[in-house]
């Protein structure tokens, strides 16, 4: 009577512990305040996707398609791409405000860090990195997102640094949507 029950459980035991057994993706995202070496305060968001480097790569560098999954860019141009990094300018709003700058986004070591720093335009400052490292299984990796932005006037940080975490969720939402699909 109970053999059936205590072998259902092994069974059940040994698939969860098997080698090569498909993890589920820990779908928490933990955001956290930052400051970098300059003393610009900061987010940072690590969380995991079900995905390879290559896709998550592709993802933050195919400016074709990068509006799909930030979408408060309103437009962007690329001045220049090569296999180092691209300088692109990005047209933005945040609520009823507009923004124009431009970065240059290094790719320092293709399909693991891309950083990225402001040459132009608006924002006293705009820094950050997008870390792409091995997962606790593979086909899963950790993402870790930094970003830092002096605007260069005052503005009551807790509002912005709440209406940041707020878009930054949901940007890894549709991040992992986005990796999903393709």
């Amino acid at each position: 009577m109970y053999r059936p029950v205590l072998l259902t459980v092994l069974l059940l035991l040994g698939a969860a512990l098997a080698p090569g057994s498909i993890a589920a993706v820990d779908q928490s995202i933990r955001i956290e305040d930052v400051t970098n070496e300059q003393g610009v305060k900061g987010l940072r968001a690590t969380y995991q996707v079900a995905a390879s480097r290559e896709a998550i790569w592709d993802l933050l560098t195919n400016y074709d398609r990068f509006r799909e999954t930030f979408n408060r860019i309103h437009s962007l141009e690329i001045i220049n791409e090569d296999e180092q990094g691209a300088e692109v300018r990005f047209k933005i709003k945040v609520m009823f405000l507009s923004f124009d700058y431009t970065l240059q986004r290094d790719y320092l070591r293709p399909y693991e860090l891309l950083t990225w720093h402001r040459t132009g335009g608006d924002f006293r400052q705009i820094s950050g990195r997008w870390s792409i490292l091995p997962g606790p299984n593979e086909g899963i990796h950790t993402v870790i997102f930094e970003s830092f932005v002096d605007v260069g006037y005052l503005i009551p940080t807790a509002l912005v640094r709440n209406h940041a975490a707020a878009e930054l969720e949901n940007t890894v939402t549709r991040i992992r949507a986005r990796l999903k699909r393709d």
